[in-house]
C-alpha cells in the first residue's frame, strides 16, 4: 500500500496572508480538514490544519501565517510501512516532479497503518499455523507465548493447555531458557525418548533488550534412519564391488531378461564387445538352465573375442518362496596364462632378431638397408643435395625425414612438396611464390612459396620426375646461385635451403627421352641412394608386421597374431607396393580378421594369393628358337595367373609385374578377355 492508495486527492489552499476567520470559512465550507498554505506569488510555503486554525483562534492569532507549519512533503509512491509521519497533523503529498497531489491527516494515515498492520497479522498467523515445523515462542519469564499446531503435535498438548505456562512445564528442551538468559541464537540436535530433532533458536530483542525468545523444530527421526540405512547399504555395496573387482575371474549379476546389474573390471574385459549392459548372447544358455533348475550350472565356451577357451558358471540367487530371478556368472580364462608366455617367447625373439640402430625410428636388419641408412647418415651430416630413388612405397618420404633429423638443420623448418599433386599452372607460384598483385586472383599481400617457407631448413621434393621442363629451368637456378624469383618480382631473393628429391622412375631414361633436363639431373644427383624394394629385403618383413600389428592393435583395441606360417606366406609374397602395401594389407588385417590368430590360410585369402603351382612343369617337346620357347612360356603363364586370379591386377601380382604390362602382353599373344569385376577385364578364353 503506498501514501497515494490512502491520501486526500485535492489542491484546495489558502492564502498565508489571509486571517484565521477566512481560512477557518473556507475550509468549512469544503469540508476539509486542512489545506495548503501558499505566498502572494502561489508558491507552497507551508500547511495549515482545522485544529490549528481553532487554536490561533482561541490564541488571538490574526493571519494564517502565524499557525501554519512547514510543508514537509511526502512524495505520493512511497510505501506506507516505509513513512514516519511525525507530529504534525497533516502533511502534504508530491509526484516525483515536487507538484502537489494531495493532503494526508494522521488520521487516515494512523487508520491505514492499522488496517495493513492486521492485514499482516493475519498472514503471518496463516504461515504460522501451516508450517510444517514447530514453532513455540516464550516470553523473558520462560512462560509459553504461542505455539502452532504442528509444535501442539510434536509436544503432545493444545494451545490451549499450553499458553501461559512455564517451557518445561510443556515440553523436555529448556534451550529457550538459555536464548533468554544469554541472549545468543544457536543450532541443535537433541532427542526425546526414540525420536530425534533439530532446532533453530533465536532471542526476541525489543529496544535492545531481550524481551522472549522463539524456536523452530523438526522432526528428523525418519530422515536420520533412512540416511543411517542408506550409509550401511553404500558401505556393503562399495565392499561388494571392491571384493568383485579383486576376483581374478569375471563375474556379474544377471536378471532373467539377461540385463546385467552388476559387473566387475574382469568381466568388462573378458566381454569388451558385448551388448551395452548384457550376457552375451552364447552364455544365455547356461543362465536360463540355472534359472529353470535353481542350481548352478556350468559350461564350456570358446570366446570370439578372445579365441580363448572359457569356463562359464552360473549359480542363481534364490529368494523367498523358493524362486530364483537373478544369477551370479562366473567366467574363469583358462588360457590366459598360455597366451601371456607365448606373446612372452614372441618378445624374446624379436628382443632377439632386432637389430636396428637406436634412435633411428627406421625398421630394418637386412644388410641391403643397413647400407642405404649408413650412406643416409653421410648424408645427413654434410650440407649436401639428395636423390632418393626407388619404387612406389619403399619409404623414400620416411627416410627423407631420417636425413632431415639427423642434420644440423633438424630444427628448422622441414617442408614437403608432393610435385605430382600440384597443377601444373600453378607449380610456379607455389614453390617460389608471388608478389602481390602478380596475377588476377592473387593474394592482397603476395604469398610465400613452398622454397621460402623452408628458409633456413630442408624442402623434400617428392615425385622431382612430375615437374614440367619450363620449370626445371628456374628449380636449377635455386640449386646454383640459392636465388628465387617471385612471380611479379623485380629482383630475386636469397635463400639458405638443403633440398632432398624423390622419384620412382628412371630419371636416366627421362634424360635420354628428353623430358628432364639433363643440368638439373647432375645437379640433384650428388648424392643418390637408391632404397631397395621390399622383395629384395624380405628378412625385414617379420620385424615389419610386428612394428605395425602393435599400432593397428593399439588404434583398434584388438590383439592379432601372426603364425610362423602367415609370415612365411606374406615373406614369399613379391609386394609390388613394397611397404605401402604391407601396411595396408595388415591394418585390412585388423578390420575384417573374425579371428585373433592369423594364419597362412588367412594372409592368401586377403592378399589374393594362389601361388603358382609345379604340377605342370614347362617341357622340352623339341628344339625350337629360344625366342619362341621364352613367348611360348610366357604365354602359358599369363593364361595360368588369369585363371586362377581372375582379373589383371590379381595376376599381376602373381607375376610380378605392373598390370598394365600384363594386358600389352595379353594383347599380344592373342589372348582373349572381357569386362570383370574389379579392374575391367577377365580370361575369357585361351585361343
Amino acid at each position: 500500500m503506498t501514501i497515494e492508495d490512502i491520501m486526500w486527492k485535492t489542491t484546495a489552499a489558502v492564502w498565508e496572508s489571509d486571517s484565521l476567520e477566512q481560512a477557518a470559512r473556507t475550509l468549512a465550507e469544503q469540508g476539509l480538514a486542512g489545506a495548503i498554505a501558499c505566498d502572494s506569488e502561489g508558491g507552497m510555503v507551508g500547511v495549515v490544519a482545522v485544529e490549528d486554525v481553532l487554536f490561533g483562534l482561541v490564541q488571538g492569532r490574526k493571519t494564517v501565517r502565524e499557525v501554519m507549519r512547514l510543508p514537509q512533503p511526502l512524495p505520493a509512491h512511497a510505501r506506507l510501512e516505509e513513512v514516519e509521519f511525525g507530529g504534525s497533523p497533516l502533511r502534504a503529498v508530491v509526484d516525483e516532479s515536487g507538484r502537489l497531489v494531495g493532503l494526508l491527516t494522521k488520521e487516515q494515515y494512523l487508520a491505514a497503518y492499522a488496517k495493513a498492520s492486521r492485514l499482516r497479522l493475519k498472514q503471518l498467523d496463516a504461515m504460522f499455523n501451516a508450517a510444517h515445523n514447530g514453532i513455540l515462542s516464550i516470553d523473558a519469564k520462560g512462560r509459553i507465548t504461542s505455539i502452532n499446531p504442528a509444535a501442539e503435535r510434536m509436544a503432545r498438548t493444545t494451545k490451549e493447555e499450553a499458553l501461559g505456562r512455564f517451557l518445561t512445564d510443556v515440553v523436555v528442551p529448556s534451550g529457550l531458557l538459555d536464548v533468554v538468559r544469554t541472549g545468543q541464537g544457536c543450532t541443535e540436535k537433541y532427542r526425546v525418548g526414540k525420536r530425534v530433532y533439530i532446532t533453530n533458536r533465536s532471542p526476541i530483542i525489543d529496544g535492545g533488550k531481550v524481551v522472549g525468545a522463539i524456536g523452530v523444530f523438526q522432526d528428523i527421526s525418519e530422515i536420520e534412519f533412512i540416511s543411517s540405512e542408506l550409509e550401511t547399504v553404500k558401505r556393503i555395496a562399495n565392499e561388494l564391488q571392491t571384493v568383485m573387482d579383486g576376483a581374478g575371474d569375471g563375474i556379474a549379476i544377471t536378471n532373467r531378461r539377461g540385463a546385467i546389474t552388476r559387473q566387475n573390471q574382469k568381466w568388462a574385459a573378458l566381454f569388451p564387445d558385448a551388448g551395452q549392459g548384457r550376457i552375451p548372447a552364447p552364455l544365455d544358455q547356461v543362465v536360463r538352465q540355472a534359472l529353470d533348475r535353481c542350481q548352478p550350472c556350468s559350461m564350456l565356451h570358446q570366446g570370439p573375442e578372445t579365441g580363448n577357451a572359457l569356463i562359464v558358471s552360473a549359480v542363481p540367487i534364490i529368494e523367498e518362496g523358493g524362486r530364483s530371478e537373478r544369477v551370479v556368472v562366473y567366467v574363469k580364462d583358462m588360457t590366459e596364462m598360455e597366451q601371456l608366455r607365448a606373446e612372452l617367447e614372441e618378445t624374446k625373439r624379436l628382443l632377439h632378431t632386432l637389430s636396428r640402430q637406436e634412435g633411428d625410428e627406421l625398421i630394418y636388419r637386412a644388410s641391403a638397408m643397413a647400407h642405404v641408412i649408413a650412406i643416409a647418415r653421410q648424408a645427413a651430416a654434410v650440407d649436401v643435395t639428395v636423390l632418393l630413388t626407388g619404387e612406389s612405397g619403399t619409404g623414400k618420404e620416411e627416410l627423407a625425414n631420417f636425413i632431415w633429423r639427423q642434420s644440423a638443420r633438424s630444427q628448422k623448418p622441414f617442408v614437403k612438396v608432393n610435385c605430382g599433386a600440384i597443377p601444373e599452372t600453378l607449380m610456379e607460384s607455389e614453390l617460389f611464390g608471388y608478389e602481390p598483385g602478380a596475377f588476377t586472383g592473387a593474394a592482397k599481400k603476395g604469398k610465400k612459396g613452398y622454397f621460402e617457407q623452408a628458409d633456413g631448413g630442408t624442402i623434400f621434393l617428392d615425385e622431382i620426375s612430375e615437374i614440367p621442363l619450363h620449370l626445371q629451368v628456374k628449380l636449377l637456378r635455386v640449386l646454383q646461385s640459392m636465388e628465387i624469383m617471385r612471380l611479379g618480382a623485380e629482383a630475386p631473393k636469397r635463400i639458405d635451403v638443403r633440398v632432398i628429391a624423390a622419384t620412382n622412375k628412371p630419371l636416366e631414361e627421362l634424360v635420354a627421352a628428353g623430358r628432364f633436363r639433363a643440368d638439373l639431373f647432375y645437379r640433384l644427383n650428388v648424392m643418390p641412394i637408391a632404397i631397395p624394394s621390399l622383395r629384395d629385403r624380405k628378412e625385414d618383413i617379420p620385424l615389419l608386421v610386428d612394428h605395425y600389428r602393435k599400432r593397428f592393435a593399439e588404434k583398434y583395441q584388438k590383439p592379432l597374431v601372426f603364425t610362423d606360417r602367415a609370415l612365411a606366406a606374406m615373406m614369399d609374397y613379391h609386394w609390388p607396393g613394397n611397404v605401402r602395401e604391407l601396411v595396408n594389407a595388415i591394418e585390412r588385417m585388423f578390420v575384417t580378421s573374425a579371428s585373433p590368430i592369423v594364419d597362412e590360410d588367412h594372409v592368401t585369402k586377403w592378399l589374393h594369393l594362389e601361388p603358382l603351382s609345379a604340377a605342370n612343369p614347362v617341357s622340352v617337346g623339341g628344339i625350337v628358337p629360344l625366342k619362341q620357347a621364352v613367348a611360348d612360356v610366357e604365354r602359358q603363364l599369363i593364361i595360368e595367373a588369369l585363371r586362377r586370379a581372375r582379373t589383371y591386377r590379381r595376376a599381376a601380382k602373381l607375376l610380378g609385374v605392373d598390370a598394365s604390362t600384363l594386358v600389352r602382353k595379353a594383347r599380344k599373344y592373342g589372348i582373349e578377355s572381357q569386362g570383370g569385376e574389379e579392374d575391367g577385364f577377365y580370361i575369357a578364353s585361351r585361343d
